[in-house]
């Protein structure tokens, strides 16, 4: 499960990366490993059991450098295994200091921070004075401060331009030198990832923003439609009542003098009623429209409402 906390900077950080890099990470690893263990071996008789020995750790340096590939899943496991592998078989410290890197790259946690760095340096410092204190010949460090053309090889002892002290001081300041190298670069990368987290969170909610302003822009319009709706509606109602309140005192007014009116007056009578009638009827189907346009901005401005709580309760600062 992933590590996650409530607060703005997650612990566990999404770092990509891409395969050539890791390709390159792993041949460096597995090389410098095999360097280290060929040097080292150097110091034993072919027909020694540590001979044997140095036989199986170089078998395992071609390897080894895969070991890197599970750190964007399991940084912390990685770096402990490449810890212990480094202390146990004669190998470079760049492999601890590589897992290191992407240890601190991906867990944004001081605690895992502390830890790791102490254990990285501790490995690191481990690893270079072990080999800074093996025989000449069998040394790497030995061989950078040797003279050219001297050793066994050139059939001659080999020549020391430095004493055994500076060729210690030198492995300890050039371990050290690694350790702030791999630090820095694991919380460049962190900081890099957290900068585009924290701006693809903001484009995010600006987005979201833009979206709810838009949406609030449209409910407004329809508040503009649905007054004047209701007031068109109110206004047809109005009228409609006023005439319907002349065709019924027509009607009484009518049936009061019908006794007294012949034909032609009588027919009269009924035709301005029936265009009273088609008049009323238009303005209750003309009202009857405006009524369903006033619904539909009723629920729009119910729309608008739940917009309105919903933007409330968003909380886009804390997104950010």
């Amino acid at each position: 499960m992933s590590e996650t906390t409530n607060s703005p900077t997650p612990i566990e950080v999404p770092v990509r990366t891409r395969n050539w890099q890791s390709m390159v990470m792993v041949v460096c690893a597995g090389f410098m490993c095999l360097a280290q263990t060929a040097f080292a071996a150097q110091r034993f008789g072919q027909d020694s059991a540590v001979y044997v020995w140095m036989v199986f750790c170089m078998l395992v340096a071609f390897a080894i450098g895969f070991l890197l590939l599970a750190r964007s899943r399991y940084p912390r496991a990685t770096f402990v295994a490449a810890c212990v592998v480094v202390l146990v078989f004669p190998y470079d410290p760049i492999l601890a200091l590589m897992a290191l890197t992407a240890l601190l790259a991906r867990r944004n946690d001081m605690k895992t921070t502390v830890r790791a760095i102490v254990a990285g340096g501790f490995v690191t410092l481990a690893a270079q004075v072990r080999d800074a204190l093996r025989p000449p010949e069998a040394s790497i460090w030995h061989m950078v401060f040797a003279k050219p053309d001297t050793g066994s090889q050139y059939g001659t002892d080999l020549v020391m331009l430095a004493d055994e002290r500076t060729i210690v001081i030198t492995a300890i300041v050039a371990a050290l030198l690694e350790l702030a190298i791999a630090t820095l670069a694991g919380l460049h990368i962190r900081s890099r990832a957290l900068a585009s987290l924290a701006t693809a969170k903001a484009d995010a909610a600006d987005a979201q923003v833009a979206q709810l302003k838009t949406t609030i822009d449209s409910q407004q319009l329809a508040d503009a439609i649905a007054a004047e709706a209701h007031d068109t509606l109110a206004h047809s109602l109005s009228l409609l009542a006023l005439n319907a309140s002349a065709l019924q005192a027509e009607s009484k007014k009518l049936a009061a003098e019908a006794g007294s009116l012949d034909a032609g007056q009588l027919a009269g009578q009924a035709s301005r009623i029936a265009d009273k009638t088609e008049e009323i009827r238009k303005q209750a189907a003309g009202a009857l429209d405006e009524a369903h346009i006033s619904s539909a901005g009723d629920r729009l401005c119910m729309g608008r409402v739940q917009m309105a709580r919903l933007v409330e309760r968003a909380d886009l600062p804390d997104q950010l």
